[in-house]
C-alpha cells in the first residue's frame, strides 16, 4: 500500500503529513535565503537528507497511527460487539420480562376468573346454608312451639287430674270431718242431755243455745247460754248438764278440734 493510499484511508494520517510538510517547508525557505552559495548547496543536501528522514519519520507515524486506528478499530469493534450483545442481551430479556408480564397477566385473568367462579361457589354454599339453617330454625321453632303446647296440655291435664284429687280428698275430708263433727256432736249432746235433771215447771218446748269451752282433753272449761229460752231455771239448768257432763267425748284430731269443738254452740232441747 502506498502513503497516498494509506493517506486516503486515513485522513487523519493526512494531518500529520501536512503539518510534517508544512514545515520542511519552512526550512527550506529558510535556507535559500542565505547569501553563500556553497552554505546554500550544503543546505539544500541537508534539507533533502531531512525530507528523506521526516518521510521515513512519516511512514513510522504513519504506521503507528494505523496501528493506533487497527487498536481503535478493535476497540470500536469490540465495543460495538458488546453493545450489540448487550442490546440482544436486553431485548431478549425484553421479551422475556414482556413474556413473564403476559404470563402474569394471563394467570391473574385466570385467578380472577377462578376468584370470582369461587366466590360464586361459596356465595351459593352460604345461600343454601342459611336457607337449610332457616329451615333448622323453623323446624326447631315449630318443635319447640309444638313441645310447648303439649307440655302445656300436659300441665292443664295433670293439673285438672290434680284438681280432681284435691276437690275429691277435700270432698272426702269434709266428708269425714262432717261426719266425725256429727258424731262428736250427737255424743256432746246426748251426754248433756243424759245429765240434765227436769223439772216440771219447766213446762215443754223450751230451746236454748249454750257456748261450752273445752280443752283438748275433752274437759269443759265453761258453760255459758248464749241465746236464752226465756226461761231462766230452763237456761240454768242446761248450763249446769254441760258442766256435769264434762269431759266430753272429742276428736283426735287436733285441727278438728281446734276449729270445731275448742269453742263450740250447743242448741238443747230436750224431750221428756
Amino acid at each position: 500500500m502506498t502513503i497516498w493510499q494509506t493517506i486516503r484511508n486515513n485522513p487523519s494520517v493526512l494531518a500529520w503529513a501536512i503539518i510534517i510538510h508544512v514545515l520542511a517547508f519552512i526550512a527550506i525557505g529558510v535556507s535559500f535565503k542565505s547569501s553563500d552559495p556553497k552554505i546554500s548547496t550544503f543546505k539544500k543536501e541537508k534539507v533533502i537528507e531531512a525530507i528523506a528522514v521526516d518521510e521515513s519519520k512519516i511512514q513510522e507515524e504513519i504506521n503507528k497511527l494505523k496501528k493506533a486506528d487497527k487498536r481503535k478499530k478493535r476497540d470500536q469493534k469490540r465495543l460495538q460487539d458488546k453493545a450489540k450483545k448487550a442490546k440482544k442481551d436486553r431485548k431478549k430479556e425484553e421479551r422475556k420480562l414482556q413474556a413473564i408480564k403476559k404470563k402474569q397477566k394471563e394467570q391473574e385473568v385466570i385467578n380472577k376468573k377462578k376468584s370470582i367462579k369461587e366466590n360464586k361457589r361459596l356465595a351459593e354454599i352460604e345461600r343454601k346454608q342459611k336457607e337449610t339453617q332457616n329451615e333448622l330454625n323453623k323446624l326447631e321453632k315449630q318443635q319447640q312451639e309444638k313441645k310447648a303446647l303439649l307440655e302445656k296440655e300436659e300441665k292443664d291435664r295433670q293439673e285438672k287430674i290434680a284438681e280432681k284429687k284435691r276437690a275429691s280428698e277435700k270432698r272426702k275430708r269434709e266428708e269425714h270431718e262432717n261426719a266425725e263433727i256429727e258424731k262428736y256432736r250427737y255424743l256432746i249432746n246426748n251426754k248433756v242431755s243424759r245429765n240434765w235433771i227436769y223439772l216440771d215447771s219447766y213446762g215443754k218446748g223450751l230451746v236454748c243455745i249454750i257456748e261450752i269451752r273445752l280443752l283438748p282433753s275433752g274437759d269443759v272449761l265453761s258453760a255459758n247460754v248464749i241465746q236464752s229460752s226465756g226461761n231462766i231455771a230452763f237456761d240454768r239448768s242446761a248450763e249446769l248438764a254441760a258442766m256435769r257432763a264434762s269431759p266430753f267425748p272429742v276428736p283426735k284430731s287436733t285441727d278438728l278440734f281446734q276449729r270445731k269443738f275448742r269453742k263450740m254452740n250447743v242448741k238443747f232441747n230436750p224431750t221428756k
